[in-house]
């Protein structure tokens, strides 16, 4: 799941599964309030709890056996009545029998007319704040009064208030800590579990971090989720992979630097240990005749060109390494210049034992993007190579030219002695002669074939070589376009 989702139903879930939880918790804990109060509150509420106290004074009046006399039930019922906020008093006859009553109580009975109060009929009064119930009966000849008096009725209502504020503080504070709870726990869960799954890539990535600071290149990205770390880690690998590829080929490189250096060195020092042997065997007098002395003169400047052209091919060699060489570009026609090519090496390369043939079976339109000049270079290069190594005093080299899809293809097969098949990816390496030795520097440079390599790459073509009854050298290159007026025209 990505994260942006994965972030986007964490919140929801943050939001709804807290208000569930806290609806569900608040009603189970209102139920149980309502229990507690319920009671207490009905008693209050029912007629400031007139009711209550009328049905409680009934009872005692069943209850009642000595009508004469302070009794446990005086006690019973005074505790009941006090709960609610009433005194009582009792009489027989109007002989008081018992009573609880304060001076307020006294006072707010005088109030109420007498002729109410002596009357045998009950009553439930309630006037400027005073509540009284009385219960009258006769029973044995005797006049019984029950009388209940709440002197502060304004009080109970207070009191009422009291217990509803009381409930609904205790009510809310009890639900604000559930809540409070209930969101942090449900957001400490979800977030753990957002956070494993950004923690997770992070590590990886951080673990993969310090390998490559290591200098380990062989680790890989293992992440399995489906987010956006998934292209992160993907990328991560493909960098260090590309990474790998670039410190394999820096050592490649810096093994090439250091055959080149040994192959500069034997190669200059081999004409100039020549060169100073020959100059001293004149200085010596050793050439004591002017034919001797013309021959070492002679053999000294033949050296000396040939330090010249290796000291050059070095020099192309560098600039094709470093891509600074300047190509001249241009489009040319692929038969017109491969013809000119072949005319111009035939005798040239008969002179040095090589018979040359020719076959193209491509069209006369096929325009190639190509620096003529270098692209002769490469050719040349190949075609000195095989008459160096010729074993014969005659060598065949054939040349055939094809199209293979949008490319040139030219093939370029000798009847030498090819080279061993665990040689042939060393045959471009600079320096390379197929003479672990190198005792016959006469041979050439070994920078040939490696400078045609850098040559074709830089038309974006390819250059592969192959045995097969002999050597052959492949060279493919990109076809540019095709001019139909040409063809037309041939």
């Amino acid at each position: 799941m990505m994260i942006k989702k994965r972030l986007t139903i964490s919140n929801i879930l943050m939001l709804v599964v807290p208000a569930i939880l806290i609806v569900a918790i608040a009603g189970g804990v209102l139920e149980g309030f309502t229990e507690i109060y319920g009671t207490k509150m009905k008693v209050l509420d029912d007629n400031n709890g007139t009711y209550y106290v009328h049905k409680v004074l009934n009872t005692y009046s069943k209850n009642l056996k000595d009508y004469n006399k302070e009794n446990e039930e005086d006690k019973k019922i005074e505790e009941v009545l006090k709960e609610v906020g009433y005194n009582l008093i009792i009489t027989s006859d109007e002989e008081t029998i018992f009573s609880n009553l304060t001076d307020e109580d006294k006072n707010s009975i005088s109030k109420v007319q007498s002729d109410v109060l002596s009357s045998s009929d009950s009553i439930v009064l309630e006037v400027n704040y005073v509540c009284l119930i009385k219960n009258s009966f006769i029973k044995d000849g005797k006049s019984i009064n029950i009388i209940a008096v709440k002197s502060n009725n304004l009080m109970s209502r207070e009191h009422m208030k009291a217990e509803v504020k009381t409930f609904f503080v205790s009510y809310m504070g009890i639900v604000f800590v559930i809540a409070l709870l209930i969101i942090i726990l449900t957001n400490g869960i979800l977030s753990s579990r957002v956070a494993k799954s950004l923690i997770e890539p992070l590590d990886l990535l951080s673990y993969g971090a310090g390998q490559i600071e290591e200098g380990n290149l062989d680790f890989q990205m293992n992440y399995q989720g489906k987010d956006e770390f998934a292209k992160v880690c993907a990328d991560f690998d493909k960098m260090r992979i590309r990474l790998q590829v670039s410190v394999q080929m820096q050592l490649k490189y810096e093994e090439d630097r250091k055959d080149l250096v040994v192959g500069i060195s034997h190669d200059l020092r081999t004409p100039l240990t020549t060169i100073k042997g020959y100059v001293k065997g004149l200085k010596d007098g050793v050439a004591n005749t002017p034919e001797k002395c013309e021959r070492y003169h002679d053999i000294i400047y033949n050296k000396a060109c040939d330090m010249d052209m290796l000291v050059d091919k070095l020099f192309l060699f560098s600039k094709l390494d470093t891509g600074k060489f300047p190509f001249h570009f241009e489009k040319v026609y692929c038969n017109e210049f491969l013809k000119s090519f072949f005319k111009s090496a035939l005798d040239e390369f008969k002179r040095k034992g090589l018979n040359l043939s020719y076959e193209n079976n491509c069209n006369d339109n096929i325009l190639i993007n190509i620096d003529s000049e270098e692209i002769n270079r490469v050719l040349m290069n190949i075609l000195e190579n095989s008459a160096k190594y010729k074993t014969r005093d005659y060598g065949n080299v054939n040349i055939t030219v094809n199209k293979q899809g949008d490319n040139i293809v030219l093939r370029i097969k000798d009847n030498g002695p090819g080279v061993l098949e665990e040689n042939l990816s060393r045959l471009f390496v600079s320096f390379y002669r197929g003479d672990a030795a190198r005792t016959n520097p006469s041979e050439g440079s070994g920078l040939g074939l490696s400078i045609s390599e850098h040559i074709v790459k830089a038309h974006d073509g390819k250059i592969t070589a192959e045995n097969m009854d002999g050597l052959v050298i492949t060279i493919t290159l990109p076809i540019s376009g095709q001019d139909e007026m040409h063809e037309e025209h041939i």
